[in-house]
């Protein structure tokens, strides 16, 4: 008579040789393992979710900007798509800087200040060119001067044969930061504004320019504007800046330009009168380095 033996709730009989069943909690998975799936399922649904419900929100702004009948509702659609924080809000923005209504150009132009994207510089700049209203015309340099004193400027794109770091060294009473936002905003707007050029960020490292202008075949180029102090004499108001040409990364020694202008009737201090000459004696010198380029 074969032994047989009970075991829990199985049976094992002694005299059979088969090797034993594969236990079957070797095919279970993990409850743990399942949950952290699961989260994890969950949680990039969620995202995906607020992803599609953006781009849903900025579609319907774009549409009422694009079609709205009431000025009232562009203007409302052009200030939400300048707190959205969208890149795809940046052209029809741009588009709707030519609104035949100046309240929505206005906000348009002030909704691309708030939106921070430097790629709107470009179309700012034509706009303002074409601009006869006080009120957009102003808006449009105000966004201009933000997007080009804060935001950090685009990558080289496809058609940039340029690539120029901008330096700022400050010889005034004024604050560093104050002189360096100022002509930083002047430079990289002037620069931006032009067909093939592109502009460093901030604080880049020499081994990164070498990548990207090698990478990209771009010619580099460095300028440090050095704001020199204003001189109050003979009821005048005078104001130097100047700027010296390198190349980049390397920094050889290319030139040197220092525009100077002079505003009359001034017979006492006029900070403003000061931003003024420094802004516009930084646009001169660009101007001049554009031409050493092409000359080049």
């Amino acid at each position: 008579m074969n032994a047989q033996k009970w075991v829990g709730s199985s049976m094992t009989n002694h005299n059979d040789h088969r090797p034993p069943k594969e236990a079957p909690w070797c095919n279970f998975k993990s409850p743990m393992r399942t949950g952290v799936s699961l989260l994890v399922a969950s949680l990039l649904f969620f995202a995906f979710l607020r992803e599609s419900q953006a781009d849903q929100k900025t579609g319907f702004l774009v549409q009422q900007l694009k079609t709205g009948d009431d000025f009232r509702v562009r203007t409302q659609a052009a200030l939400a798509l300048g707190a959205s924080g969208d890149d795809a809000a940046v052209k029809p923005l741009c588009e709707a800087l030519s609104d035949d209504n100046a309240m929505v150009k206005q906000s348009a132009a002030a909704a691309l200040g708030k939106l921070g994207k430097a790629s709107a510089l470009p179309c700012l700049k034509t706009a303002l060119a074409k601009e006869t209203a006080a009120g957009p015309k102003k808006q449009m340099q105000k966004a201009m001067d933000a997007l080009a004193g804060s935001a950090a400027p685009p990558p080289p794109g496809p058609d940039s044969k340029y690539y120029v770091a901008i330096d700022i060294s400050n010889k005034s009473k004024r604050s560093l930061d104050e002189v360096d936002s100022l002509v930083r905003s002047a430079m990289q707007s002037k620069l931006l504004g032009k067909t093939g050029y592109a502009v460093a960020p901030k604080g880049e490292s020499s081994g990164d320019a070498g990548k990207i202008v090698k990478s990209k075949k771009l010619a580099g180029y460095y300028l440090l504007a050095s704001v020199e102090a204003p001189v109050y004499e003979k009821n005048s108001l005078t104001q130097v800046v100047r700027v010296s040409m390198w190349s980049y990364p390397t920094k050889a020694l290319k030139g040197e330009f220092a525009p100077k202008l002079t505003q009359s009737d001034t017979p006492k201090a006029d900070p403003e009168g000061e931003k003024a000459l420094i802004k516009m004696c930084v646009e001169n010198a660009v101007d001049t380095f554009f031409k050493v380029v092409a000359s080049m």
